[in-house]
């Protein structure tokens, strides 16, 4: 929590500085048409959908989705919900325990979120968002391959900051789960009861996310949260 305390808030790290700047960018110019195309695309107008992962929410009040949409914006930095402007209600928390009630929402969304998750705790999120989804409900993950274009200049960055001039700097939390492939994402998915419905990698965001739709499997059962 404290990194991404650190990442959100005024006094940030001169990586996080830097990174800023291109995030900066996508967040505004790249990312919110690509953001409203694929929402509305799954989910009818005042649909209830849950943020999960939702930052600073400014590609949410950027693409206008907040006004098409009733949102639920969650995160588990105090500091990212503090400056989330976007027209959403604002709920503290963690995506693999979500402190909401089972069937709830209609639809779950984020963006460049799961990769920050190694695949045990991708499992987690997913049954997660197969519990508090209702049974026709969709899940939309704007999630970075190995293969997007993002990510091969953001790898090119940081071997000549750190293997050319030997600064040793990192510029974004750890990405410990990009997609390889559509089998890689696929598999994942199945083991939480989804299957993939929609998957998309093209220009729309010039390439920077697989953006993956999901609907519960036909088998999938109700996982219940464990309460103490």
């Amino acid at each position: 929590m404290h990194e991404w305390d650190r990442y959100w808030s005024k006094k940030k790290l001169i990586s996080n500085i830097l990174f800023d700047k291109v995030a900066i960018f996508y967040r505004k110019y790249i990312i919110p048409n690509s953001l409203r195309y694929f929402l509305i695309r799954n989910y009818p107008k005042n649909a209830f959908l849950l943020h999960a992962g939702c930052g600073s929410g400014k590609v949410d009040k950027i693409s206008g989705i907040d006004k098409k949409f009733r949102l639920l914006a969650l995160d588990i930095s105090i500091v990212a919900l503090n400056i989330n402007t976007s027209d959403c209600v604002k709920v503290q928390g963690n995506i693999i325990n979500l402190p909401l009630e089972a069937s709830s929402v209609d639809g779950i969304y984020n963006l460049g979120v799961m990769e920050h998750f190694n695949e045990d705790e991708i499992i987690q999120i997913l049954k997660e968002f197969n519990r508090v989804l209702k049974t026709n409900g969709k899940v939309t993950l704007f999630w970075p391959p190995d293969f997007g274009l993002s990510v091969i200049f953001l790898k090119a960055v940081h071997f000549i900051l750190n293997n050319i001039f030997r600064i040793g700097i990192k510029l974004h939390p750890d990405e410990l789960t990009r997609i390889k492939s559509y089998s890689h994402v696929e598999s994942l998915c199945e083991r939480a009861n989804f299957k993939i419905v929609d998957y998309y990698f093209g220009l729309k965001d010039l390439f920077t996310y697989a953006v993956v739709t999901l609907e519960k499997s036909k088998n999938s059962v109700l996982y219940k949260k464990n309460c103490l």
